[in-house]
């Protein structure tokens, strides 16, 4: 099922986790390869489809380099994968801070944001994303309507908050 060069990775991966030395810690050089171990476990862990694993890889990863969008981006897109929508969206929110002239990373945001139905939010981070070059029209119209239709629907609340008001 694993090829031999994929159990000498994951090998490699155990190997360098295990590096559990407080003071190598700091050293750059032990950091980074801590970092690319948690990375390609994640990365693998998503490939088979395991979840919940990845996502603790994520959660580790994050500690060693908290401020690498690409990291932020990927772990949203898991969580948003796993029916985590607010999790996901602070995720989707950081990497678009992050890097914000990555259309993708604001799309992303965006995605989130719909997940949450921040419908406003959303039309912003689309927006943002076509301004940066990137072809998101699709996400923005759909996003624009949602927010016209949450308008009509607040609209039509306050009327009918009014109306009860009145009756009473």
């Amino acid at each position: 099922m694993f090829s031999n060069k994929l159990i000498k990775l994951f090998v490699l991966m155990l190997i360098c986790l295990s590096l559990e030395n407080k003071a190598l810690a700091v050293d750059p050089e032990v950091l980074a390869k801590k970092a690319l171990c948690h990375t390609c476990l994640a990365k693998i862990y998503v490939a088979q489809g395991q979840d919940p694993e990845a996502i603790k890889e994520y959660q580790e990863l994050l500690k060693l380099i908290p401020n690498d969008a690409a990291t932020h981006f990927d772990f949203g897109n898991v969580l948003a994968r796993n029916n985590k929508p607010d999790l996901a969206t602070a995720q989707f929110k950081f990497a678009a801070k992050l890097k914000p002239t990555i259309p993708e990373y604001q799309v992303g945001l965006g995605n989130g944001l719909m997940y949450v139905k921040d419908f406003e939010g959303a039309v912003q981070a689309y927006t943002k994303a076509c301004m940066l070059g990137g072809k998101y029209q699709k996400q923005l119209q759909t996003a624009q309507q949602y927010q016209a239709q949450q308008k009509l629907l607040d609209q039509y609340k306050e009327k009918v908050k009014k109306q009860q008001e009145n009756t009473e």
